[in-house]
């Protein structure tokens, strides 16, 4: 029978020190235990002590079980992962290429294509009467993060800074490497305000250590932990079926995916208004890109007179956006009327001087011409 490896194991301390968070020790934790459940193996050292040739055969013996049972090949490279991280980790040189080809290709189409649309949204917020699903449903249309950033590490309060225009900026990933700067547009800055009011008014003390998203209050603490992705995952799932939003299955997948179809319709924004900086576009995005990705740090205004340029896209209340779109179009304005002005004054300076000039050119010519006189 199977007993859970011993966490002093050094093989294991060795693969524990390869994770960079909680999340990714459970899913790796999870998917290398039934590696070691499948060969009946009592430790990680056991695993990594066995001949390479053994462990070799024994990933094909574990991928060719994988394709028996149907499994498609991006799932099976995720497993995969985990015991490729114990041997890497360990230190044990074995046939990566090789074992790799064995997993079959994906070639069908990929779900979560699609990406969710501000009508859809619009239809997710009229579903449900919870401030606090609200503010999360405005943060992921307006940040476009991925599902992680609201736990990996939780959002604090201290990660929010107020910006112009009633607007916030969020410090994603904070003391991390990994780090960067998402803001919320001024609506969904009045939905979090919200949320965060209700939770003032039913007794929570919120500082700057207060989880931003949190689970209801204990009774007996009277404290707030924070809410977690699967949370969200689960109430977002059953409220695109309250709202009566089609996501369209494809094998065993959707179209539409639950919280990266937001990630979806952010990313198609910024890249399709073509004033928004590319470069800073990626960094709203948390992507690497390149060079850039390592040696462009821009800072949070900078970041941020980026994201004004998406805001009337990104906004999902068609009132708000309209209202958004006259402020735009009012701001061009005063600056046209400005800058007419402004040439305007620059034109009668530059009149003024041509003034000032022909008369010190008139002067000048009156002061050297002499006639001559004529003798009679």
């Amino acid at each position: 029978m199977f007993r859970e490896p011993l966490i002093e194991d050094e093989a294991w301390s060795n693969f524990e020190s390869g994770l960079n968070n909680e999340k990714s020790k459970t899913v790796y934790t999870r998917n290398l235990n039934e590696f070691m459940r499948f060969f009946d193996l009592h430790s990680y050292d056991e695993l990594v002590k066995t001949p390479v040739k053994d462990i070799q055969e024994m990933l094909k013996k574990w991928i060719k079980s994988h394709k028996d049972a149907g499994l498609k090949g991006n799932t099976i490279n995720v497993k995969l992962s985990a015991v490729e991280l114990l041997l890497d980790m360990n230190e044990i040189v074995w046939a990566r290429k090789k074992i790799r080809k064995m997993v079959p290709r994906s070639n069908h189409e990929k779900g979560g294509r699609r990406p969710i649309t501000t009508d859809e949204i619009q239809m997710l917020l009229k579903a449900t009467n919870d401030f606090r699903m609200i503010a999360i449903i405005h943060f992921l249309a307006s940040t476009g993060g991925r599902p992680a950033v609201l736990t990996d590490p939780p959002l604090k309060f201290k990660h929010l800074h107020k910006m112009s225009d009633d607007a916030y900026a969020i410090k994603i990933y904070d003391e991390s490497a990994e780090g960067y700067w998402a803001f919320l547009t001024p609506e969904a800055s009045k939905a979090l305000d919200a949320y965060i009011r209700t939770r003032k008014l039913n007794g929570e003390h919120i500082d700057e250590e207060s989880y931003l998203f949190a689970t209801k209050q204990n009774a007996r603490t009277r404290k707030n932990g924070f809410l977690g992705q699967q949370s969200v995952y689960k109430t977002l799932n059953k409220l695109y079926k309250k709202a009566g939003i089609i996501r369209e299955k494809n094998g065993n997948r959707f179209d539409l995916a639950i919280t990266y179809g937001f990630r979806k319709r952010f990313n198609g924004i910024l890249k399709m208004e073509n004033s928004v900086n590319s470069n800073i576009a990626e960094k709203l995005m948390a992507h690497k890109r390149g060079l850039d990705g390592v040696y462009l740090q821009p800072t949070r205004e900078e970041c941020y007179r980026e994201f004004v340029k998406a805001i009337p896209q990104l906004i999902v209340n068609p009132t708000e956006r309209q209202k958004a779109e006259l402020e735009e179009k009012q701001k061009r304005i005063d600056q046209l009327e400005a800058t007419t002005k402004e040439n305007s004054n620059l034109k009668q300076k530059l009149n003024s001087q041509e003034d000032r000039i022909g008369k010190l050119e008139q002067m000048l010519f009156d002061s050297n011409f002499h006639p001559i006189s004529k003798s009679g």
